[in-house]
């Protein structure tokens, strides 16, 4: 038996989360659906996390046990064939077979994106938050350094959340403007962007709300470390939008990463790949090497 692991990008706009729910459409249900119609096998499909309903991934981390012979480069194109257009697989590689893609995580990047300006852009309103109103960056910023390190982030956890302890390390977190090709009218999109050994439920999206009522001076910087002491929910800001998150990257041990990388991101056959490169160096045809 073969466990294949596999890096995924995803737009939760139209989907329940990640897990599968009675009666509900969601990211692994339909994945592991294409299996069972392509394929005619049952698979149990494992992510990094359980991403709630209607938010995005970048570099969400999933395996399963699969066994067939088929090699990756024609899996990958057929599941991207198969599979919504809004479901996406950038790499698939052949994993150790006790590889868990939750429990083996070291690290996991997050951002959350929101656009500062009057009005949304429609080619953003998927994938940002809105924030009409000013913001002071100065208390901010004060926030972010104080969200940096191991705390007890009980506070931060909606209700529903089960987790053996709510102590978290925050390896990083930023604001920062993201520069597109374009200027955008009238804003700026920004993103929080936030690393850490783990998240709880809704904990990222929570920490986005009380950034922004920290920014309109609804709450003080240091309501932070009082929530740590208390872990009083009510001292924080709401819980912001789904659209606005976005998974972005798993870290895992070197061991893991080489394996993850050994696999082939390109989905074509390695002797039609070869022959590109060929082409390319003998100036015969140097476009198709930007596949």
């Amino acid at each position: 038996m073969r466990r294949i692991g596999m890096i995924i990008g995803y737009d939760g706009t139209d989907y329940a989360g990640w897990q599968k729910q009675p009666g509900l459409i969601t990211i692994q249900e339909t994945m592991e659906n294409y299996f069972q119609h392509q394929f005619g096998c049952r698979v149990h499909i494992m992510a990094s996390g359980r991403t709630d309903a209607g938010v995005h991934a970048r570099g969400q981390v999933a395996a399963m046990d699969f066994d067939h012979p088929i090699p990756l480069y024609n899996l990958q194109r057929a599941m991207n064939s198969g599979l919504p257009k809004d479901i996406r697989v950038y790499r698939l590689f052949e994993a150790d077979p006790d590889f868990q893609p939750r429990f083996d995580a070291k690290k996991k990047t997050y951002w959350y994106r929101f656009f500062m300006g009057p009005v949304m852009p429609p080619e953003l309103a998927r994938y940002a938050d809105l924030v009409p109103e000013p913001l002071d960056f100065e208390p901010i910023d004060r926030a972010l350094k104080m969200l940096e390190g191991e705390h007890d982030f009980l506070a931060f956890r909606a209700s529903g959340g089960v987790n053996l302890t709510t102590v978290r390390t925050i390896y990083s977190a930023s604001i920062e403007e993201l520069s597109l090709s374009e200027p955008l009218p009238f804003g700026r999109l920004m993103a929080l962007k936030i690393t850490g050994n783990g998240f709880l439920y809704k904990m990222v999206r929570t920490i986005a709300g009380t950034l922004r009522k920290i920014g309109r001076g609804q709450i003080r910087p240091e309501a932070i470390l009082e929530a740590y002491e208390t872990g009083d929910r009510t001292l924080l800001g709401p819980c912001a939008e789904a659209r606005g998150l976005m998974l972005m990257k798993v870290v895992y041990d070197k061991e893991v990463e080489r394996t993850m990388i050994s696999g082939d991101p390109s989905g074509i056959e390695p002797s039609v790949r070869q022959d590109s490169v060929k082409k390319s160096e003998n100036g015969l045809d140097r476009s198709i090497t930007n596949i």
